[in-house]
């Protein structure tokens, strides 16, 4: 009983595809594969490529120009995983967004400077040339500190 059961699901299960494999399959079935691929719903994507692993088992040279495109599309096309992640103009997005990015830092550095407080009177050039003077004459060193020899 069991048995039967499994051939009578295997013959309800048994796929199309062999009985039409050396049928060559229609171009408007395979024409401009490319365009439409994504929009084929699962099932038909599923069939497309059983049929034309079934054709592909024949010698090559039996296959249309249209299946092995489809073929050579199915098999390396840009679908699936090896679909680009980055779509038209997102360099472009990139490129404005960084310099964007720079240019508002700049601003907004330049900003803070306008709007910070001045520089302390200890920073101008007078004060660190009377500071240097100052270190000489006591024989400072910035290893050792003030030298003892007066």
């Amino acid at each position: 009983m069991f048995r039967q059961s499994v051939a009578r699901l295997a013959v309800r299960h048994q796929s199309t595809v062999s009985k039409a494999a050396p049928r060559a399959l229609s171009n408007a079935y395979v024409a401009k594969l490319e365009s439409r691929w994504t929009t084929l719903p699962k099932e038909d994507q599923t069939t497309l490529i059983d049929e034309l692993k079934s054709r592909m088992e024949l010698p090559w040279q039996e296959l249309t120009p249209a299946e092995k495109k489809a073929a050579y599309y199915i098999s390396f096309g840009e679908w699936g995983p090896r679909k680009p992640l980055h779509g038209p103009g997102d360099k472009a997005f990139v490129v404005y967004s960084v310099t964007a990015g720079i240019v508002l830092s700049i601003v907004l550095f330049w900003g803070t400077r306008q709007l910070g407080a001045p520089s302390p009177h200890t920073l101008d050039r007078q004060w660190q040339e009377a500071s240097d003077e100052y270190l000489k004459s006591k024989n400072a060193n910035p290893f050792t500190g003030y030298s003892q020899i007066q």
